[in-house]
């Protein structure tokens, strides 16, 4: 059956009984997520990613197989978790599909998710079609349950909406969390038994996993790929990798004979290309490695097919970054609009020299666009602890927080302000929506944030309405909560709309 890879994984969950989807929105998951909830799954989308892990977790150890959906910003957020769960053990199969966004069209930084495998000591995985995607997954809920680990599956846009025939695949295993592997080992111990009895027979899997697509031709040359990018090598030595952390060692030294120069074609960073490198020092062979940090193929952002192609007849000097970037026009057409108004009331009141920390979100148009009034945008949900930081120069710290970054982290940024005596304004853009990343469902606590913001007892808490207020009404109101000492919150409520709109 033809579909795209998001609909396939969709048909894959729901085959394998998944009893539970947590994650954030956040391209390029969020279509991805929609389509699960359309699709009679049991989605829930939480405040945030470490929940999500923890729900997913709690789900593995009483016998359910969940799924974790998060873009790459979001793996920084459920590290923690993350970083225990291999060594304590879970139950049913786990999957965490990380997705990551070459390019950064949509996101504030160009992260590769893969680097969690190696950091964490859990499999990675690297499908690159549709049904690739499908065997994928099934294969690492299997993994996922013999070894009672969880599995990292890279994703990125491209591959969710490229198309393709998709079987039916079912995972033969059963996964059980057993209580004494945690609690029967001091940490250490927990580390021996990792390294002595789940690496072995990790590698030995991923030695031998069908995921691994490897064509040999008589070339001296050839190519090592994984993910998306994989199907677009068009090479007659060419290994598609099925997971990149552990690598197939074997496999991978058995490729190499006969070849004087390889090809690594990954996206984004060069984890692969320095793996292979160390690889072949390693065995001692007599084969050089080309790729992203050679210039042979560009250093940042997507690759395309022509890149690939002419890789091999390059004779690059330095790293190859030249890449043209634009503002798309679906960033122009996001809901993030309305709250124009108070932006320019704020840069006609603020002082020259006093910075505005602003928060990943739709606000971030405000470093870039006209009113430019923002600074500084760090991670969803630190606008206010960053202001509280500002506050340090005497100034009165200026924070603008959407209301899906204030409930995702930043209500703890808010209490920590309060219960330290900061001077800060907080300004948050109350739309009761994600509209950088708007999704079918809602997310937990938007429409309720007044009380959490009282909770935390700040000196004062404002509300004012954008469409209805005047400029005046807004200036005089920012005007006297910048002049006076405290925590001050503004919730400035208005109706979302797009840019162009």
């Amino acid at each position: 059956m033809t579909m795209t890879g998001e609909a396939g994984l969709s048909k894959i969950l729901k085959e394998n009984e998944i009893a539970l989807v947590t994650g954030v929105y956040g391209d390029p998951c969020t279509s991805l997520l929609d389509t699960f909830y359309q699709d009679g799954l049991n989605v829930e989308i939480s405040a945030e990613e470490k929940i999500s892990l923890a729900q997913a977790l709690g789900a593995s150890v009483i016998g359910k197989r969940s799924v974790v959906a998060v873009k790459q910003v979001g793996m920084n957020v459920l590290a923690d978790p993350l970083a225990t769960s291999a060594t304590h053990s879970i139950g049913a199969g786990l999957i965490i599909f990380a997705g990551d966004d070459p390019g950064a069209e949509k996101s504030q930084d160009e992260q590769d998710s893969r680097w969690f495998g190696k950091l964490m000591g859990v499999p990675v995985m690297t499908p690159h079609t549709p049904d690739h995607l499908a065997r994928s997954t099934v294969e690492a809920f299997e993994l996922s349950e013999r070894l009672a680990i969880p599995v990292i599956i890279q994703i990125t846009g491209r591959l969710l909406k490229s198309t393709g025939d998709i079987g039916s695949y079912r995972a033969k295993t059963v996964g059980k969390f057993d209580r004494t592997r945690p609690w029967g080992r001091l940490i250490l111990e927990r580390y021996k038994f990792l390294h002595e009895e789940i690496y072995p027979p990790l590698y030995r899997f991923i030695e031998d996993s069908p995921t691994h697509v490897v064509i040999k031709g008589k070339s001296k040359e050839g190519v090592i790929s994984c993910g998306y990018v994989s199907s677009l090598v068009q090479h007659e030595n060419h290994f598609a990798l099925g997971y990149v952390h552990p690598l197939p060692e074997e496999k991978l030294v058995a490729f190499f004979k006969n070849l004087s120069r390889v090809l690594i074609v990954e996206e984004i960073n060069p984890m692969v290309e320095e793996s292979v490198r160390a690889l072949i020092g390693k065995h001692h062979l007599p084969c050089d490695v080309i790729g992203r940090t050679t210039g042979h193929l560009p250093r940042i952002g997507k690759l395309e097919q022509e890149q690939i192609a002419s890789a091999f007849t390059r004779i690059p000097t330095k790293l190859d970054t030249d890449v043209k970037v634009s503002v798309g026009a679906s960033i122009m057409q996001l809901p993030c609009g309305g709250f124009e108004p108070l932006y320019q009331a704020l840069d006609e009141v603020l002082p020259e020299e006093y910075l505005v920390a602003g928060d990943v979100g739709c606000n971030i148009l405000h470093g870039y666009f006209p009113p430019i009034v923002v600074d500084t945008a760090y991670a969803l949900g630190t606008s206010i602890s960053t202001a509280a930081g500002m506050s340090l120069s005497g100034k009165k710290g200026i924070a603008i927080i959407g209301d899906t970054g204030f409930v995702h982290s930043g209500l703890a940024g808010l209490l920590n302000a309060v219960e330290l005596k900061h001077n800060v304004l907080v300004i948050i853009l109350h739309n009761k929506m994600s509209a950088m990343t708007p999704g079918a469902q809602g997310i937990p606590g938007i429409e309720r944030i007044r009380p959490l913001i009282e909770a935390c007892r700040p000196t004062a808490i404002d509300d004012i309405f954008v469409q209805k207020a005047t400029s005046d009404e807004m200036k005089n109101l920012l005007a006297k909560r910048l002049s006076e000492q405290g925590v001050h919150v503004i919730v400035a409520h208005s109706q979302a709309r797009s840019l162009q709109g």
